[in-house]
């Protein structure tokens, strides 16, 4: 590859990796970087399988064809993406029909898919996505519309496969934040405690049921987001200064088990400075003055 076609490669590399790293949803992720793939190199197809650790198979997840739906392989040698997978080696196949023993010995091509879809693959390029040692899919990229696949091809198509392999890791990683965050949202709105979200400047983020009870009369949620917590709840007030020094000194969590049991965690930003407080009140029932006396009201 000359100088120029590399730098104009890696140009274009560099405009997928911003549009791409920026897109977290992984459906949509993956057809984007199948179509680009394609694009970046002038092939006629294109298909990503992913690697299903459990079943130890590998599934198609975007196919650009409207003859083929989906692909199931096992990570062996009885087909040429399952031969990338198995022995994480990026391919070359000047000619899929020929005698691919000339390459290795064990290399197959199934032409049962070919034969499905009224297809005819010529020549084909495949490259493993790997991570950190673990093996997230294969590419497998058929027909070049101009000429042959070639040396400059696979570099291409080994900087790109860097590029998705990291861009669907931040996917799947963000999906199951996501979820979690779900998850916890959910716990905290059904929990017997009072919960009370606040920003670090003390401005109320977020209540949950059980506190949306301590609403002053004719309030709602939306009209004193924002206000400052401790006016809108100022039973709260006593948790003043506890709050102002978890902030402060940048902690992580306090709690009491006193007259109004608390549990006060901090959420911190990526600098690890406290960004959010969240505060959880189990409120101890109010002893009359009955029980008080043991079923002998106070004089």
């Amino acid at each position: 590859m000359d100088n120029q076609r590399v730098i104009e490669s890696f140009e274009r590399i560099v405009t997928l990796a911003e549009r791409l790293l920026m897109t977290f949803d992984v459906e949509e992720l993956l057809s984007k970087i199948v179509h680009d793939v394609q694009d970046l190199l002038e092939a006629e197809g294109a298909t990503l399988y992913l690697v299903d650790p459990v079943e130890k198979l590998m599934i198609s997840q975007v196919i650009l064809s409207d003859r083929v739906e989906e692909i199931i392989l096992s990570i062996s040698t009885d087909s040429i993406a399952g031969f990338t997978a198995f022995y994480r080696k990026g391919l070359i196949i000047p000619d899929a029909y020929g005698d691919l023993a000339q390459i290795h010995p064990d290399l197959k091509f199934n032409r049962s898919i070919d034969a499905s879809s009224m297809f005819k693959t010529r020549d084909i390029i495949t490259h493993p996505l790997i991570l950190k040692d673990e093996l997230i899919g294969v590419f497998q990229i058929v027909n070049k519309k101009n000429g042959k696949f070639d040396e400059s091809d696979r570099t291409l198509l080994r900087n790109f496969s860097v590029l998705a392999g990291i861009a669907i890791m931040n996917a799947r990683l963000m999906e199951r934040v996501v979820k979690e965050q779900g998850n916890a949202n959910d716990i905290v709105e059904h929990i017997s405690e009072e919960v009370y979200i606040q920003d670090r400047d003390g401005m109320l983020l977020h209540i949950n049921r059980q506190a949306s009870e301590r609403l002053p009369t004719g309030m709602t949620f939306d009209k004193v987001c924002g206000k400052p917590l401790l006016e809108v709840f100022p039973h709260l007030a006593g948790l003043r200064q506890e709050i102002k020094k978890i902030i402060d000194s940048n902690l992580d969590k306090a709690f009491s088990g006193g007259k109004m049991p608390y549990v006060i965690v901090t959420g911190k930003n990526s600098r690890q400075v406290v960004e959010k407080v969240f505060i959880l009140v189990k409120q101890v029932p109010e002893v009359s003055t009955t029980d008080a006396g043991h079923g002998h009201p106070k004089p």
